[in-house]
């Protein structure tokens, strides 16, 4: 049972991020199914 979860898991885990690899950067980690303000992040750095 643990060898199976752990496969399938990474299974998972190993489609999810190769396609977000596909994606840009903004929406690959999370799909475009959460929404991350990633403008928020970088807004007071001074540059």
């Amino acid at each position: 049972p643990v060898a199976t979860t752990v496969f399938l898991i990474g299974t998972v885990v190993a489609l999810w991020l190769g396609i977000g690899a596909t994606l840009p950067i903004d929406k690959s980690l999370t799909l475009g199914l959460f929404q991350i303000d990633s403008t928020v992040k970088y807004h007071d750095v001074g540059i």
